[in-house]
């Protein structure tokens, strides 16, 4: 459906895509990830023809679309800010550009009757913007880019004004709507949670580079570089030197041993050594066991998880979470951590954290 090839910008002489490379099948939802400044808006931008790269190319159903201008792309975006035109009501809000193609007046209040029935709002056409909720005006806005019938929706992060329960409810009725429709989403976000729960795969981006493409599964349990493990699931980094002894691998890191699996590398005793360890894996076990000690710094509750913040020998901070409200330690106990060698992913060292 859309390649973009060695896609390349700058502005004031800084890089913000740095030679993208994209393949996104018919139908897809795909989500490109990353934190604020990554360089996702723009490249969304370029992909609807609101912005030009410097190099690059762009291919539509095999058609080089890199020059058009975006009436010409068949593809149609929706923005965090909804856009909606405050003095017109939703009727017209969606209509407009059917207005503007000379859709006669009867089709047009059809089209603008499916579309509005279609984001679960039958009857809202007479209603103003401003009489509308955050959820109700993203629905109109995504009705409105729904009724040109694009190839592919851009959404750049139009969840981010909604609160925590409207944003997550919005989630599902996303995917829904992509799923019946069978429209391409290219959906841009620096929330993981909305990646993760809604894609069918996920491009990490830092600094205008894709650190990562795959499915959720594969970018959360198999990051690539300590980046994405960091920043997809805030895993803990755990940097330090292989350990050989009777055909078993082992990390040596911050006064500790912990057994890992080597994966199919050749690890010798004293290569360095990086792996990621998701903080629900992370086994807290009495002082003295084998493992790595730590000391524990604090202990929140969010979301339905505990979250206790440890200190290694070294200085570095770990987090292992518990579901629940409490747990049985408490600042200033000395533990040993420890975790399943299954649960530790050997990955890049390099750009450990955003």
């Amino acid at each position: 459906m859309l390649e973009l090839n060695q896609i390349r910008k700058s502005f004031d002489g800084v890089e913000v895509l740095s030679g993208i490379d994209l393949r996104v099948m018919p139908g897809e939802f795909i989500t490109i990830l990353s934190s604020s400044g990554g360089g996702k808006t723009t490249l969304l931008r370029i992909i609807a023809g609101l912005d030009s790269c410097d190099s690059g190319t762009i291919l539509l159903d095999g058609k080089d679309v890199t020059d058009l201008p975006p009436e010409k792309r068949n593809v149609n975006m929706v923005f965090q800010n909804y856009a909606l035109f405050p003095h017109m009501n939703v009727g017209e809000n969606i209509g407009y550009s059917l207005k503007l193609k000379h859709v006669p007046r009867l089709e047009r209040e059809k089209t603008v009757a499916d579309a509005l029935a279609l984001v679960q709002l039958p009857g809202y056409e007479s209603r103003k913007p401003t009489e509308l909720s955050g959820g109700q005006r993203q629905r109109v806005a995504i009705a409105r880019a729904l009724v040109n019938k694009p190839k592919i929706l851009l959404l750049d992060e139009p969840l981010g004004a909604l609160d925590l329960q409207l944003r997550r409810q919005m989630q599902i009725e996303l995917k829904r709507l992509q799923k019946q429709l069978g429209i391409t989403f290219i959906y841009i976000t620096h929330d993981q949670e909305e990646a993760l729960n809604m894609s069918d795969r996920i491009a990490v981006m830092k600094n205008g580079i894709f650190q990562q493409i795959g499915s959720p599964s594969e970018i959360y349990d198999h990051p690539k570089n300590a980046y994405v493990a960091f920043f997809v699931g805030s895993a803990n980094i755990l940097s330090g030197t292989a350990f050989k002894e009777e055909g078993r691998c082992f990390l040596q890191y911050g006064g500790g041993r912990v057994e890992v699996d080597p994966a199919g590398r050749d690890l010798q005793t004293g290569d360095a050594l990086t792996v990621a360890v998701r903080s629900e894996a992370m086994e807290l076990l009495p002082a003295g066991e084998k493992g790595i000690p730590a000391t524990v710094k604090e202990k929140s509750f969010s979301a339905g998880m505990l979250r206790i913040a440890l200190q290694t020998e070294s200085g570095d901070e770990m987090i292992a979470s518990r579901h629940g409200i409490d747990y049985h330690v408490s600042p200033g106990d000395v533990l040993t951590l420890s975790f399943p060698k299954e649960n530790a992913v050997i990955v890049e060292a390099e750009d450990e954290k955003p």
